[in-house]
């Protein structure tokens, strides 16, 4: 599930915006002013990130931060993502700043819903974004198909087993916490803890077996976390 960073301060845009994507199968976040977009970049994993230009006449009012400004400070604070900027405005040296700037794309408004599908769908298919499929020694794992398959069959995965093992192989080689995992995939839901965490990270463990029966592939780094070591093949 794709997860995309909404910028813009017009309520009925985002209102729009929210519920299609979301209607759509993508994990929507929003802000309406710069600094909020920031500190969600900070705290999540976003795959894409739209950003209105005219920002600066949201909530933050005179002095708050332009999309131009936004997406300095993304880059500048490691987002690598794909970055599509959306305005009004259509001098050519806006778009010509956007992309000098690290912008992926730029769509002037007015634009159709389906129109921004298509350009999100696009970037992320660029950037590597919609991958599903990753092969392992001994092991195929097909996440749109919810499926690990081993040479003597098939295991099944849960929804939230898909996205946490997604996020463990995105972030491979990468030691995440506990309560990384809790906000990013499981956005501390009431009722849910660090033991719902481990439960879930033993279930994927054992899904991931070699021919022998034995788990592979996640480490655990005892009062750390956890992290995906697969090497990919073919």
């Amino acid at each position: 599930m794709p997860r995309i960073l909404f910028v813009e301060d017009e309520e009925e845009v985002v209102s729009s915006l929210v519920a299609f994507f979301t209607r759509e199968g993508y994990d929507v976040s929003h802000a309406r002013g710069g600094k909020a977009a920031l500190e969600l970049a900070r705290r999540n994993r976003f795959d894409c990130a739209v950003l209105d230009v005219m920002l600066h006449e949201g909530p933050e009012g005179p002095g708050g931060m332009d999309g131009f400004e936004v997406l300095k400070e993304l880059r500048a604070q490691g987002y690598v993502g794909p970055v599509i900027m959306v305005t009004a405005r259509t001098l050519e040296q806006d778009k010509l700043l956007a992309f000098g700037m690290g912008a992926d794309d730029y769509v002037t408004k007015p634009f159709s819903l389906l129109e921004l599908r298509a350009r999100i769908q696009a970037v992320l298919k660029r950037a590597g974004g919609n991958k599903s499929l990753y092969r392992y020694l001994g092991v195929e794992v097909d996440l749109d198909n919810y499926a690990i398959r081993h040479s003597d069959g098939i295991e099944r995965l849960s929804n939230r087993e898909q996205e946490l093992l997604r996020y463990l192989i995105e972030h491979r080689g990468k030691v995440l916490g506990r309560e990384e995992l809790l906000r990013s995939i499981w956005k501390y839901n009431a009722g849910v803890t660090t033991r719902t965490v481990d439960t879930h990270i033993l279930n994927v463990r054992k899904k991931l077996h070699d021919d022998a029966g034995q788990p592979r592939f996640i480490e655990t780094l005892h009062g750390i976390g956890y992290k995906f070591v697969g090497e990919e093949i073919g």
